[in-house]
């Protein structure tokens, strides 16, 4: 009698079980799988030599829980010093005075970036602050415009000594490295959001280059 009592048990404790085990099963088949890289596009601005704004794509991959590998490619849109602002400022100024025609000259320097590297993120939720950094190369092209006359890109240097021949005659590639902060946000099942900081110094140019760029990317992970 007591093996047909316990008996008696065993289809109840074998409902529960299975009700536990499915239960425990059911979160796990229904969570997403986990994305190994990203694709976003950022607008913000760069700031150093001047305020100006800027436009960035990325390309990112998962090669650790902590590391992802990345590759952007920015356009900024004028990263000329200060120092060349002031002198064709006082030249439109000098030009103006001696022949009796407003002159305003304006400068441009059109960068385009392209750097791979790597973020290191921390902690382990949808919302990770992370430091990065990389290297890679610039291209700059120098502009300098009047409003009457047009391009005087060649003229300022010739005649008047401002600028340098290298940016003046043709665009430069140089390199580039840069180190940054930021936080990296997986919101949604697929949405990858990004806002960050990117200190960037270019190298092998007669005039220093240094800029900040502050940037928000929204994209898509998969």
């Amino acid at each position: 009698m007591r093996f047909i009592r316990s008996a008696a048990w065993v289809p109840f404790i074998l409902a529960i079980v299975s009700t536990t085990v499915l239960a425990q099963q059911a979160p796990a088949a229904a969570a997403p799988p986990r994305q190994r890289a990203y694709v976003a596009a950022a607008t913000g601005a760069s700031f150093g030599p001047q305020t100006a704004a800027v436009f960035a794509g990325e390309y990112g991959e998962r090669v650790h829980r902590d590391v992802q590998a990345y590759v952007t490619i920015s356009y900024h849109e004028n990263l000329m010093d200060r120092d060349i602002r002031d002198d064709l400022s006082l030249l439109s100024t000098g030009l103006t005075t001696v022949t009796g025609i407003p002159w305003t000259l304006r400068g441009r320097d059109r960068g385009v970036t392209l750097i791979a590297g790597a973020k290191y993120l921390i902690g382990g939720a949808r919302v990770r602050p992370y430091l990065n950094g990389g290297a890679g190369v610039i291209n700059v092209r120098r502009t300098i415009n009047d409003d009457r006359v047009g391009n005087v890109t060649f003229a300022t240097l010739t005649e008047f000594g401002i600028g340098e021949i290298a940016l003046t005659t043709k665009a430069v590639t140089r390199p580039i490295a840069e180190a940054g902060v930021g936080i990296a946000v997986a919101a949604g099942r697929a949405t990858y959001v990004d806002v960050g900081y990117r200190f960037r110094r270019a190298f092998l140019l007669s005039q220093e280059l240094d800029f900040g760029q502050f940037a928000a990317a929204v994209g898509v992970r998969f």
